[in-house]
């Protein structure tokens, strides 16, 4: 019998000479057809404008000024006004709370756990704030001309550019991955011409503006000073950790001169390079020391620095792409593209420069070792940012990393992972003090210094589900990357722990059921229990409950996961069997009068449609346990759901839960409706740089209504679920099944994606032309594999180049059922009805 591997190599062969052409699919991602990047053509009037680099610890925004121009920096370990106390042990009034609820009395079973910890203190999280400003000026002669600042996503560089009469000047930012420093080059098109003056400095107090719009104190002591080629900025901070920053100055050609005040200036160099170090709570005294000694020993040139950080960036950005844009407009001012939006026409180009956006945030904003992405991901000019910038962990955080396996950007993936670990010592002692429970209790809301619980309020302690929902990220890692070393030295590990909490947290009801209670869906009450006081008028809403869907759905994920792992691996024979038999007592889905997918699995509770979250669609998305073949009843049970929450209109809606309703959308195969989320999150919460905001920001009546200081809240975690809705929406996948176009709006009829991860173990890429019902799909498997191949109607023609690889599925002739072994590289072309 011929051997497979010499049987698959002749195949091939014999497919590249039948379907010529096939090798496009890739050439299309070697070459994309536009540019990716933004431009912008005018400056940022404050920071939420600006444009970002970043290197996943260190951000910087450039505001684009010419005279007087502004950077604002930030440290993502830049946190103040903490207060970190061990957990009080609370645990003997579980049962308490417990008996409250069953009596029916949940008013006071409601604000019980806050009380106590409130009475025994608790602590208070911190909130992220600036590092410092970069102030530069420059000389000008004449007004302005051809004034233009882009962002290259491909590099993370940042560029000013303008006429001042016949001279065209040029400034550039990036802040390195492998030199840890932002590096800034200052140019001209003529010698001897580029002459301005630098110094660093607190950022902009105006920014330090309560929720309410008054102006407060944020504390710091500071000073600015310049020795030689170098200015220092230091700063103490409210919790005694002291920051700062150095900066080198390097002109080529000219005078340099120190300026009272802590500047330098430099007149008639032909360019000027600036090194920027930053550091952050430590004695600055060993700091500055330390940068100056550093920055010293850079002897390269710009663009010695740029290709050094370029070669890494680059590789990540480009390591997966999708191209929806098949317009000759490849870039398009955002200025132009949003006027457009506001009007209801949303192009492909603005949709594909999200995606794009999304992806290089995520990459500059994440890394191994250090702090995940908070609200603002890395950039933040607030003192007192919404919500502190804290970590949200009942939707936000996980949003931000939805792009990230797909993406095919595991290293960003290291950020999350090395931060949870890394504070579980500290999620076990909230447990045992909280809830009298083995394992692990993450807080939902967090500032990441401390993993301690330092949230009291009713609906951040009753939500006992923030470790379960990250625990399938852990797991994913390896259904994506095939690496087994990581299930078993960090995934299961992690999984075992959240087991251990629900081992010891659930209790059964009168018919042996899993209960769950306390509980919570995220942030959302019932229908039936908002309280009105009669003398205030102020209403009351129930935040403890009993059974929520979500809570049984990330339980039963973290279970059935952690379950087929051991079981892989061929260990924890003991808890595999205890675990199976947690499974069977689970309680069942339940469908409403309205046949929607009920939130709560208890009769005490009806169902809200007028809420942002969507926590109940969990089984469905993020989830995968219902899907059209697994349950179609829950599966349509959940369309309904979902709709139900547009039924009072956009007024509960938010940037974030219109990204989530995206994916969600594209999950249910509506292509139409994913598109028209993303839409209606790009007319009303999008700014000018494209940084994505919690409601409009124009108050234009649309979403939910609410300002933070001067703006509606801006925060990130739209941003990076917009490429994850568009992933989902061209290549979804589960642990058995691949889908491929399962939700593809009709405007975009023709494009390509490649190098898109999935929970298949393959690595995707395909060229469609819908026009003519045609795709051309490349799948490369990264370990061996058995799984089925999903069109979104039904095929008329299939042909590949290992015929042996692909047999007949048991759902129908929308499927193909595909075995490979890892290495293995299967080409397809197929027609669709």
């Amino acid at each position: 019998m011929m051997n497979k591997k010499y049987l698959n190599l002749i195949l091939s062969v014999f497919f590249i000479l039948l379907l010529s052409g096939f090798s496009e699919v890739d050439a299309a991602f070697e070459k994309p057809n536009s540019w990716r990047g933004m431009t912008m053509i005018t400056p940022a009037s404050q920071w939420r404008e600006g444009l970002p680099s970043g290197n996943g610890k260190i951000g910087a925004l450039v505001y684009g000024r010419i005279h007087k121009e502004r950077i604002l920096f930030n440290h993502n370990e830049l946190w103040y006004g903490g207060r970190i106390v061990d957990v009080p042990d609370v645990s003997a009034e579980l049962p308490v709370v417990r008996k409250l609820m069953l009596e029916g009395k949940y008013l006071e079973a409601n604000d019980h756990y806050t009380n106590v910890l409130r009475e025994k203190g608790i602590g208070s999280n911190a909130r992220y704030h600036p590092a410092f400003d970069l102030l530069l000026t420059t000389e000008t002669n004449r007004i302005f001309q051809d004034y233009k600042r882009t962002l290259n996503f491909e590099t993370g560089e940042v560029e000013v550019l303008w006429r001042d009469g016949d001279t065209r000047f040029s400034r550039k930012l990036f802040v390195s991955i492998p030199d840890d420093i932002s590096v800034m080059s200052l140019t001209a098109d003529k010698k001897g011409i580029v002459s301005g003056a630098v110094t660093l400095d607190i950022h902009d107090l105006q920014d330090a503006i309560e929720k309410n719009g008054e102006l407060f104190d944020p504390g710091f002591n500071y000073q600015s000073w310049a020795e030689g080629e170098f200015v220092i900025f230091s700063a103490d901070g409210t919790d005694g950790g002291e920051f700062g920053a150095v900066a080198r100055i390097i002109p080529a050609g000219g005078e340099m001169k120190t300026d009272a005040g802590g500047n330098i200036s430099f007149k008639n160099s032909d360019e000027v390079l600036l090194l920027i170090g930053l550091f952050a709570n430590e004695p600055a005294s060993n700091a500055i020391a330390r940068i100056k000694e550093r920055l010293a020993a850079f002897d390269e040139g710009y663009g010695e620095l740029l290709g050094r950080h370029q070669a890494i960036h680059n590789e990540r950005f480009n390591s997966m792409a999708i191209n929806i844009n098949s317009s000759e407009k490849s870039n398009t001012p955002n200025e132009y593209l949003l006027l457009d939006a506001y009007q209801g026409d949303i192009s492909t180009e603005l949709n594909q420069r999200l995606f794009d956006y999304g992806r290089y945030l995520l990459i500059s904003s994440s890394r191994g070792g250090g702090y995940p992405p908070n609200l603002q991901g890395i950039w933040n000019g607030d003192y007192r940012p919404p919500w502190a910038g804290f970590l949200g962990l009942n939707e936000n955080l996980q949003m931000t990393y939805w792009q990230g396996l797909p993406g095919n950007l595991p290293e960003t993936m290291m950020g999350f992972y090395d931060y949870f670990d890394s504070e579980l010592d500290n999620f076990r002692f909230n447990a045992e003090k909280l809830w009298g429970t083995r394992g692990i209790f993450i807080p939902p809301f967090m500032s990441p210094e401390s993993g301690m619980m330092r949230h009291s309020a009713p609906h951040v302690v009753n939500w006992t589900d923030a470790a379960g929902w990250l625990a399938s990220y852990y797991y994913d890692y390896y259904l994506f990357t095939g690496d087994k070393a990581f299930l078993k030295e960090r995934a299961i590990p992690f999984m075992k722990e959240v087991a251990l909490f629900y081992e010891d947290f659930i209790v059964k009801d009168d018919n042996g059921k899993n209960m769950f209670f306390p509980s919570q869906s995220p942030e959302n009450q019932p229908k039936n229990m908002m309280i009105v006081n009669p003398e205030t008028g102020r209403e009351k809403r129930i935040k403890v409950q009993i059974n929520s869907t979500i809570a049984v759905a990330i339980s039963k994920e973290v279970f059935t996961n952690l379950i087929t792992a051991c079981e892989l691996l061929g260990v924890e024979k003991k808890g595999v069997k205890r675990w199976k038999a947690i499974l069977a007592d689970m309680p069942e889905y339940q469908i409403n009068e309205d046949g929607a997918l009920k939130e709560w699995m208890h009769p005490d509770f009806k169902d809200n449609y007028e809420h942002r979250h969507q926590s109940h669609i969990y089984p469905l998305f993020p989830g995968h346990e219902i899907t059209e073949e697994s349950n179609p009843k829950l599966y349509e049970a959940s369309k309904v759901a979902i709709e139900k929450r547009l039924t009072i209109g956009l007024k509960s809606q938010t940037g974030w839960s219109l990204a989530h309703m995206a994916n969600v959308y594209a999950r249910l195969g509506d292509g139409e409706r994913a598109k028209e989320a993303l839409d209606i999150l790009s007319r009303c919460c999008l700014g000018q740089n494209l940084f994505t905001y919690h409601n409009d920001w124009r108050d234009m009546g649309v979403t939910v209504d609410l300002t933070y200081g001067r703006s509606a809240p801006f925060q990130m975690d739209a941003n990076f679920g917009i490429p994850a809705a568009m992933t989902e929406m061209l290549c979804s996948s589960t642990s058995d099944m691949l889908r491929i176009l399962p939700a593809l709006p009709g405007e975009w009829a023709e494009g390509s994606f490649s190098n898109v991860l999935t929970r298949v173990g393959v690595s995707t890429s395909a060229q469609w032309n819908m026009n003519v019902n045609e795709i051309r799909v490349s799948l490369v498997a990264g370990r061996d594999t058995s799984f089925d191949l999903k069109f979104a109607s039904e095929i008329i023609s299939f042909e590949s180049n290992a015929q042996d690889a692909v047999a007949d599925a048991k759902y129908g002739n929308h499927y193909k059922r595909i075995t490979l072994e890892k290495g293995d590289k299967l080409g397809l072309t197929i027609k669709l009805k």
